[in-house]
């Protein structure tokens, strides 16, 4: 329904006086839709979560842990590209967690170090659908939790490479391909 039809209807009403209150069940039908469709939806990868980030640098966990407010009838960004992308930023967050981690462990690296899957830049450059008129996740919410995930990844990367530097060139290998 429209919102000019909508408003052509309340002007019929409004220009009828056999008192029969038509105008006011639709304004109240127009406030119960309204009041539905901000009811936050049930859905796994939406439910509300506070937009304060805990400090230091992101995990994987975090981002796997994100939910993003939903949007109905308003624009947001769509969630399965959403969702898709986050899904690539936990695998980069895990690779650099495991490559930390090898980093500190041993000095014997030729083998394990993998190319990035996401770049920092990559994340700052993404773009995803714009929705309206059906669900998608509020796009001021993406956008600050994707500069919290080009932070956190710059902060890992910069981490790996400090421990790489302290073991030496002669110490890992050059990144090679995921199989």
């Amino acid at each position: 329904m429209s919102f000019e039809y909508v408003s052509a209807v309340m002007a019929q009403g409004a220009s009828e006086s056999d008192g029969s209150g038509r105008t006011w069940i639709l304004v109240a039908v127009i406030l119960l839709l309204g009041l539905l469709a901000s009811k936050p939806s049930k859905s796994a990868k939406s439910k509300g979560e506070s937009a304060t980030y805990g400090t230091g640098t992101l995990t994987a966990e975090e981002v796997v842990a994100k939910r993003f407010q939903p949007t109905k009838f308003k624009e947001g960004y769509d969630q399965d590209e959403v969702d898709d992308f986050l899904d690539r930023t936990v695998q980069e967050l895990r690779r650099l967690e495991k490559e930390g981690l090898q980093l500190q462990k041993t000095a014997i690296f030729r083998q394990d170090v993998t190319a990035p899957i996401l770049s920092p830049e990559e994340v700052i450059t993404q773009r995803f659908q714009p929705t309206k008129f059906r669900e998608g996740y509020a796009q001021n919410e993406v956008d600050d939790f994707l500069d919290r995930i080009a932070t956190g990844l710059r902060d890992r990367v910069s981490e790996n490479e400090q421990l790489r530097r302290r073991l030496g060139p002669s110490q890992y290998g050059t990144p090679t391909t995921p199989s």
